[in-house]
């Protein structure tokens, strides 16, 4: 047993001195270059602007979905074969995200005033309201983006043009007319893809997220009432505000004590988290506390949206 063992050792020992003498003569081949960097068919300028967005944010810079393109071979026809790689907005870890379901195509900007103009406006305007998680690997500048759809297999697919698409690996913004835009449009285009943003990581978030959001109004939600019961409702709270809620004035919610008919109708908890997030994205502090001050329960919710928010990584001043 102690020959065996000895003789076993032995092997080992000569076989390893063998293979690691072999291993001495290994030479490194070239560097592979960064294709998210140094994308295909980027022009010398869009080379300067994702050079210089990537050293300041440490996020990569796109103007084209196309990160590789190299022939390999020729078809029978004898047009060329090309082996290419793509953003791929359904691209997930483990694969397509939704398969035949989900479909991008882009109109591109197309001139170098436009890639710096939006460049500028993400740098200055999008990024500094974005933290942790939601700052993305990548982001694609367009013009515009047409996201084509369906629920199932057998539908047609339809077109739908959002300002801003989060992918696994790259965030695909739609910039049209960001050369033209005044500051004051450029913060509306800003807020609107904050809440894009925010409404897309919302879905994902557990069903207990919003609880203390909504314990405010939980006695109110969804309730309907006319007459005797809708006077005296309405001697304690006058206007929606009063219970925390907003004056939206649109179909869903209804609040009338004049004329034949005095009632109001309460709209379900999800809508009144869609009025705060709208409230959030369109007022400034200011601006929402001129308009809803003497409330203190508005007041409350609407700071403790935007900490919720905060927490999620979107910040807005």
């Amino acid at each position: 047993m102690k020959k065996y063992l000895y003789s076993l050792i032995t092997l080992c020992v000569t076989t390893m001195a063998f293979v690691s003498c072999g291993s001495d003569e290994v030479t490194p081949g070239p560097s592979e270059t960064d294709m998210w960097l140094h994308p295909y068919g980027a022009s010398s300028a869009d080379q300067a602007l994702q050079a210089q967005f990537y050293a300041k944010n440490k996020i990569y810079l796109l103007f084209n979905d196309t990160l590789r393109k190299q022939q390999v071979a020729t078809n029978p026809d004898g047009t060329p074969f090309y082996d290419m790689e793509t953003i791929d907005l359904t691209y997930y870890l483990i694969g397509s995200s939704s398969y035949l379901n989900e479909e991008f195509t882009y109109e591109y900007l197309q001139t170098d005033a436009d890639k710096q103009a939006a460049t500028v406006f993400v740098q200055d305007q999008v990024l500094p309201c974005l933290s942790g998680d939601l700052l993305p690997f990548s982001i694609l500048l367009v013009n515009k983006i047409n996201q084509y759809s369906r629920q199932y297999s057998y539908q047609s697919m339809t077109r739908t043009n959002p300002i801003v698409y989060a992918g696994y690996r790259c965030t695909a913004i739609a910039a049209e007319g960001i050369t033209e835009m005044s500051q004051q449009q450029k913060i509306t285009a800003r807020n609107n893809i904050l809440k894009a943003i925010i409404n897309n990581k919302m879905s994902a978030l557990p069903a207990d997220a919003f609880d203390e959001f909504y314990s405010y109004c939980n006695a109110y939600y969804s309730t309907y009432a006319l007459y005797d019961a809708a006077v005296a409702f309405f001697a304690e709270h006058p206007t929606p505000m009063d219970i925390g809620l907003l004056d939206n004035s649109v179909s869903y919610y209804a609040w009338r004590t004049s004329g034949s008919l005095i009632m109001y109708n309460i709209a379900a908890k999800n809508y009144d988290l869609q009025d705060y997030t709208n409230a959030v994205f369109t007022y400034s502090d200011a601006e929402f506390e001129a308009k809803y001050g003497q409330y203190p329960i508005v007041m409350t919710k609407f700071k403790l949206l935007k900490q919720i928010f905060a927490q999620l990584g979107v910040t807005v001043d």
